[in-house]
C-alpha cells in the first residue's frame, strides 16, 4: 500500500519545518554591561550573573539556596582539616578540553595568592590543594573549617581550565571565557551586547540540557528604554525596576512582576583612615542624620528592610537585637560637636552608574537630609569600569563613602562580613578595627575555624555588637530583589540575585 503523495509531502514538511525551528531565545537587560570575563575579578552583581552561566563550581546553591553537588560527585573527610572531593566523570569545557584535578587546583591555588584575584579573603582557610588523581582533589584547611564546601560554591570559586589561571591565560579569559557551564560565550559587543548560546554538552544539574538556547546580555542604562524593551517584547528580563513602574509592569498584558527577599544589603564603605571619619562618633553621626525608613518607603515603595550589625537575616551570625539607629538629627549635631566639628564636615559620595535602582537619587537623599546637620556631601556618579578599579584596588580617598550594596557568599558572617572587612578583603584598609590584634578580627578568625555552631553564634553577636557601635561602613537596608518579566518566561527569583538561565523556562 502506497502512501498519498499530498499526505507524504505533508509530512516532509512538517519535519523539515521541525528540524528547523527557530532557537528558543531570551533577552536580559540589565542598566550597565559586565566589566570582565574573569570570575577572580569581580563580585559585583551585574557581572556575577555572566559567570553562573558560564562556568561550573565544585558545589553549588540550589534555587532554594540549599548545597548541593557540582563539578564535585562526592567529597568525605580525611581529618579535621583534610577533605577529599571526587569529580564530575567525563565533564569537558567549552574548548574541548576534559576537566581534570589539575584544573580545580590551578584554579583555587590561583585565588591563595594576594593580588591575583579580588576574592583571595574567601579562601584564606585553604592551606593546600592536591591532586590525588585525575578525577580526585585533596583540599587541606589551615585549621578546621566548618565552611570549606560553602566556599567551593562562592564567587570566584568557579572553575577555570588551569592555562587560563596563568597572567598571560587570564588575559585571555578576560575577554573570551571558558568554563564548563550550561552555556558556552559566543560574542561580546562592548556597550551593545554579550552572547551565549547553550553548551549541548553540558553534564546539566538534573541530566537534562537548557530550555533555552541563546541570551543576549543587551544593557540599556536608563530607565525608562529598558522598560519599554520589556513592554515592547524586545526584552524578557529587565533589573532595577523602578518603584514607581512595580504596578504597571504587574499588570501589564505581556509583563509581570517575579521577586524575593534579597541577601544583598545596601551600604556604602567609609574610608575612615583619617580625621573626621575616623571618629567613631562622627561616622554615629552619618547614620543618626539619615532617615531610612524614609528612604526606603521614598525611593524603593517600601521594599526593604533597615538594618545594623553588618548582616542580613539571611546569614547564620545576624543579630536581631540590634536595632537601627533611629533618625535623630539632634544626636547627630551634638555628636559633630563633640568630636569638634561644629562647623560641620565636608564628605565625598561615589557609585557606579547602574549599581542598583535609584543609586543616583539614593546619593542625593542621603546628601540633602545631612545637609540638615552640616554634613557637606559632593556626590560622584562613576561608569562602573572605574568603580570596579576603585573597590578592587581599594582607592577610595579618605573622608569619602562609595555605594556598594554587598551580598552574602555564603550565608554566614563569614561570607559577608568577614569577606569585605577582612585586612585582605575590598574593606580591609578602610577601619582601623578589623586588623590583627583588634577584638574584631579576633572574633571573626575565631569563629571561621570554630566547628561548634552555638560558639560561632555567640562570637558573631559580639562581632556585629562592634560593627553596630563603631560603624565602620554606612549601613543602611536589606534589599528586595525585583525584576520585571515577560509573561512568557518562567523561573522564581533568587535571593542571591543570580539570573540562572538554566532554572528558566519559556511558554508557548
Amino acid at each position: 500500500m502506497t502512501r498519498p503523495l499530498g499526505v507524504a509531502a505533508l509530512v516532509l514538511a512538517v519535519l523539515v519545518s521541525a528540524a528547523h525551528a527557530e532557537p528558543v531565545q531570551i533577552t536580559i537587560a540589565p542598566p550597565a554591561e559586565a566589566t570582565t570575563m574573569d570570575p577572580g575579578r569581580s563580585t559585583q552583581v551585574l557581572t556575577v550573573n555572566y559567570f553562573v552561566n558560564l562556568y561550573d563550581t565544585l558545589t553549588r546553591w540550589d534555587a532554594a539556596l540549599r548545597l548541593q553537588p557540582g563539578l564535585a560527585t562526592s567529597w568525605r573527610n580525611l581529618n579535621d582539616t583534610t577533605w577529599e572531593l571526587t569529580l564530575r566523570p567525563g565533564v569537558k569545557f567549552h574548548d574541548g578540553s576534559p576537566l581534570t584535578a589539575e584544573d580545580v587546583k590551578a584554579t583555587l591555588e590561583r585565588n591563595l595568592l594576594p593580588g591575583k584575584t579580588v576574592v583571595q579573603a574567601g579562601f584564606a582557610t585553604i592551606e593546600s590543594i592536591q591532586a590525588v588523581t585525575p578525577t580526585t582533589v585533596r583540599i587541606v584547611t589551615k585549621k578546621p573549617d566548618p565552611l570549606l564546601l560553602v566556599r567551593l560554591a562562592q564567587m570566584g570559586a568557579q572553575i577555570l581550565p588551569a592555562r587560563l589561571t596563568t597572567d598571560e591565560g587570564v588575559k585571555e579569559l578576560a575577554r573570551r571565557p571558558v568554563g564548563t557551564g550550561a552555556y558556552r560565550f559566543v560574542e561580546w559587543v562592548k556597550d551593545e551586547r554579550l552572547v551565549m548560546e547553550a553548551n549541548r554538552d553540558w553534564w546539566g544539574w538534573e541530566g537534562r540540557p537548557p530550555a533555552i538556547d541563546r541570551v543576549v546580555w543587551k544593557p540599556i542604562p536608563d530607565d525608562f528604554p529598558r522598560i519599554v524593551a520589556l513592554e515592547k517584547g524586545e526584552a524578557d528580563i529587565i533589573t532595577n525596576v523602578p518603584p514607581d513602574r512595580l504596578k504597571a509592569l504587574a499588570e501589564g498584558q505581556s509583563t509581570k512582576i517575579v521577586s524575593t527577599a534579597a541577601t544583598r544589603t545596601v551600604t556604602f564603605w567609609i574610608n575612615a583612615t583619617q580625621p573626621p571619619l575616623s571618629d567613631t562618633r562622627v561616622r554615629q553621626a552619618l547614620h543618626l542624620a539619615l532617615d531610612v525608613d524614609g528612604l526606603v518607603k521614598s525611593l524603593y515603595a517600601g521594599m526593604g528592610r533597615p538594618m545594623s550589625g553588618g548582616l542580613a537575616d539571611t546569614d547564620f551570625g545576624y543579630n536581631p537585637a540590634l536595632k537601627p539607629y533611629p533618625y535623630d538629627p539632634a544626636t547627630a549635631k551634638r555628636l559633630l560637636a563633640q568630636a569638634g566639628r561644629a562647623g560641620g564636615i565636608d564628605v565625598t559620595l561615589y557609585a557606579g552608574s547602574g549599581t542598583m535602582v535609584n543609586d543616583k537619587f539614593l546619593l542625593e537623599a542621603i546628601a540633602d537630609r545631612w545637609a540638615k546637620v552640616g554634613i557637606r556631601a559632593r556626590v560622584e556618579m562613576m561608569e562602573m569600569g572605574a568603580r570596579q578599579r576603585m573597590n578592587n584596588e581599594r582607592t577610595l580617598p579618605p573622608n569619602s563613602l562609595m555605594l556598594i550594596n554587598p551580598q552574602s557568599t555564603l550565608l554566614d558572617a563569614d561570607g559577608s562580613l568577614w569577606r569585605l572587612f577582612h585586612p585582605n578583603g575590598f574593606g580591609g584598609k578602610y577601619w582601623a578595627g578589623n586588623q590583627p590584634g583588634q577584638r574584631f578580627h579576633e572574633l571573626m578568625e575565631q569563629a571561621r575555624y570554630s566547628l561548634d555552631p552555638a560558639k560561632r553564634k555567640q562570637l558573631y553577636a559580639e562581632a556585629t555588637q562592634i560593627i553596630h557601635e563603631e560603624k565602620p561602613w554606612l549601613e543602611l537596608f536589606q534589599e528586595v530583589v525585583v525584576y520585571g518579566v515577560a509573561k512568557r518566561l518562567q523561573f522564581k527569583a533568587r535571593p542571591d540575585y543570580r539570573l540562572i538561565v538554566s532554572e528558566m523556562t519559556v511558554g508557548r
